[in-house]
């Protein structure tokens, strides 16, 4: 049973029977450990009329544990009758708990247990407020509930509070994991270092009412939820890691399926601090009392709430935090606006606690009123539904608790999951709005999708190429459309300036330079005369003839000046006619490429060599090179098909049907620019 395993043991000591606190130490690592530390910390003793007295623990003993074969050192408490308030709570009597007998005596006796574990807590929270202990200190003792032990009261009279070093015990309690699993982790809210105190106050005398009513404590280390925990796997592999968690996932039968009789307003007081460590305490009791948070009190909530004074009597002040609400329990019940305090026998202790308590409030001690019980009575014929109520309960929560444990341990999976499915979702409905987007040629003549695909040819718009045409059909233009937009949105980046002229931009070009570029009025009238008149002497038509060569090459310097290093490209002269074949038409156009020909290609490099040699300059090179520039006039015929697909027109096919040179150097095209408008040639027409 609990005497067993409990780090507190009683040790005769000179005939006397005294209570030890085993500190599961051989005396050699005892010695080395840092309890020694602790030794020197101050334990609590607190009277019913709340006078607090210091003690310290100063003698230790040793003594052989017959369980594990070897010595121990055991702290000597100077206690004849203590008991601690998690033993008081578990009897080891089997009629102990109430949830276990339906008599009216079991109850009675539960209900005597219940009471005298508020009343002994509630001079702890009075000393709080009085200030003889610290928050810290009381805080610590909620993370150690072993420490507070009840003294005396064996012959009926008052009991003692006392509270041993947390610390020491804390250290002394977990030195066995046995120990840990029965008079620690039950009892201690799993964040009771960081959460407010008030919820670790209410937490640990939530799960004390518990076990005193159900006779076992609330939680459990079993692994399936709700499961019994048999003696081999108390003390498992993990059985702490499972009982804590098994606290923060609220995993608790409530406090009414095990014990019908009890009170539905006191059932739901401790069924709120059980949940306190699950994020579900002030859920489940804000209707009826309220929370800490929404309360607005501060440490463990002794402080005033505003409007009005604290009471204990928790029907007449709904806002009061959980822990006081419980100790209110302290007696019986209220039937008059005065405190009431405590049990017949102590008044005057009792009046001396509530008024240094609550000074504020009309304070005077009557007898209880035991007509307002913790426990309503049971009747046996509920018993059955009881059970079928519990089974549901269970069955539903377990599926609960198993569905959110999966979550939690498959989270990071679930997460990936869900972003590859959102990508999923993503691209299907982009691909589906793709899909029912209408086409670019929506609307548009079979003549104007081919006028549309040139002219985007000419431009190097690939989207447009792509949107208008189906089956490839564009692959005859894409390779040179890819690489001339590659090279040309380079070259801009790098050298900061146009690269490729339409072929309008160019014509308009050569029309300035050769129009600023004029004959003097002389050699202008002297051309005439020459034409005119075959009188005309050949020195005359020389000098003429030496200054158009002038003119020209003048005028081809200066275009060249003007492009820059660029070169011309685009499509002219584009014409669509219907072909015999039906869906079929024929389109033929000029296409300016930026290519040398063969001849001025092996002239510039020529050229660029003998530059390089002669100055070894790169300036002399450029200008070598400067004296052309890349460009070709192809004439091109080409065959293309037209299709429809669901009313729209789309490019199926382009056939290159013709393919031939027009103007084969830069020396060439600039020629024909400085031509008359009626002698050039066909592709400079309608520029």
């Amino acid at each position: 049973m609990l005497e067993s395993v409990s780090p507190i043991i009683m040790h005769q000591i000179n005939g006397a029977a005294y209570c030890c606190l085993a500190s599961g130490m051989e005396p050699r690592a005892f010695a080395h450990s840092a309890v020694t530390d602790y030794l020197h910390d101050a334990c609590l003793r607190i009277a019913p009329d709340g006078t607090v007295q210091e003690f310290y623990l100063n003698e230790t003993i040793t003594f052989f544990n017959a369980e594990k074969g070897r010595e121990e050192v055991g702290i000597v408490l100077p206690l004849r009758e203590a008991q601690p308030l998690i033993g008081l709570a578990c009897l080891d009597t089997g009629d102990a708990a109430a949830g276990a007998f339906r008599d009216s005596q079991a109850l009675l006796r539960a209900e005597a247990v219940l009471r005298k574990l508020y009343r002994l807590f509630s001079c702890l929270i009075a000393a709080y407020k009085q200030g003889t202990i610290s928050e810290a200190f009381f805080r610590a003792a909620m993370s150690a509930p072993l420490c507070l032990l009840a003294e005396g009261g064996t012959d009926g009279g008052a009991q003692d509070f006392i509270v041993l070093p947390p610390r020491l015990v804390l250290r002394c309690v977990t030195a066995e994991t046995a120990a840990a699993l029965r008079f620690h982790y039950p009892w201690v809210h799993p964040d009771a270092e960081r959460v407010p105190l008030d919820d670790a106050a209410s937490f640990f005398l939530a799960t004390l009412s518990y076990a005193c009513i159900t006779g076992a404590p609330p939680f459990n280390s079993a692994a399936v939820p709700f499961a019994a925990v048999d003696g081999d796997a108390f003390c498992a592999n993990g059985a702490v890691e499972r009982l804590v968690q098994n606290i923060r996932d609220g995993i608790y039968v409530p406090v009414e399926f095990r014990c019908q009789a009890l009170r539905s307003q006191f059932a739901r007081l401790i069924n709120g601090g059980l949940a306190i460590a699950a994020g579900q305490g002030s859920a489940k009791t804000a209707g009826q009392h309220g929370s800490v948070k929404a309360a607005g009190h501060k440490s463990i909530g002794l402080e005033k709430a505003a409007g009005g004074d604290i009471m204990p009597n928790c029907r007449a002040a709904p806002l009061l935090p959980l822990v006081e609400q419980l100790c209110s329990y302290s007696c019986g019940g209220f039937n008059t606006p005065t405190l009431c305090v405590v049990t017949k026998g102590i008044k005057a202790d009792c009046n001396h606690l509530m008024r240094t308590t609550y000074p504020d409030a009309r304070v005077g001690v009557v007898d209880c009123d035991e007509s307002l019980s913790l426990f309503a009575g049971m009747q046996a014929a509920e018993d059955s539904a009881q059970r079928a109520a519990l089974e549901a309960f269970i069955q539903t929560a377990r599926k609960r608790i198993t569905r959110k444990r999966f979550f939690v341990r498959n989270r990071v999976k679930i997460a990936a999951a869900a972003v590859v499915c959102a990508a999923l979702i993503a691209v299907t409905a982009a691909i589906v709005q793709y899909i029912r987007k209408p086409p670019e040629t929506a609307g548009m003549s079979a003549e104007a999708v081919i006028r549309g695909f040139y002219t985007a040819v000419g431009t190097l718009d690939q989207t447009i190429t792509g949107a208008y045409t189906k089956n490839k059909a564009a692959a005859l233009y894409d390779g040179l459309m890819v690489h001339l937009y590659v090279t040309g949105k380079t070259r801009e980046a790098y050298e900061r300036k146009k690269i490729y002229y339409t072929p309008q931009e160019f014509f308009n070009l050569c029309e300035s330079a050769w129009s600023v570029d004029v004959v003097p009025a002389a050699d202008a009238a002297t051309g005439m005369n020459a034409a005119g008149s075959q009188a005309a002497s050949a020195p005359q038509e020389q000098e003429r003839e030496r200054n158009m060569e002038a003119r020209l090459i003048r005028y081809k310097k200066a275009v060249i000046k003007s492009l820059n290093g660029g070169s011309v490209y685009g499509i002219s002269g584009l014409e669509i006619v219907p072909a015999a074949q039906a869906g079929w038409f024929d389109v033929t156009f000029y296409h300016w490429m930026p290519i040398f020909s063969s001849e001025e290609a092996e002239a510039a490099a020529k050229a660029m060599e003998k530059a390089l040699e002669a100055s070894g300059s790169a300036s002399n090179a450029e200008l070598s090179e400067r004296s052309a520039f890349p460009i070709q006039v192809l004439y091109k015929h080409d065959r293309v098909q037209v299709i429809s697909i669901k009313g729209s027109f789309f490019i199926g096919a382009i056939e290159s049907a013709e393919s031939t040179v027009a103007a084969d150097s830069s020396n060439a095209l600039l020629e024909d620019c400085a031509l008359p408008p009626a002698d050039r040639p066909a592709y400079l027409k309608g520029l």
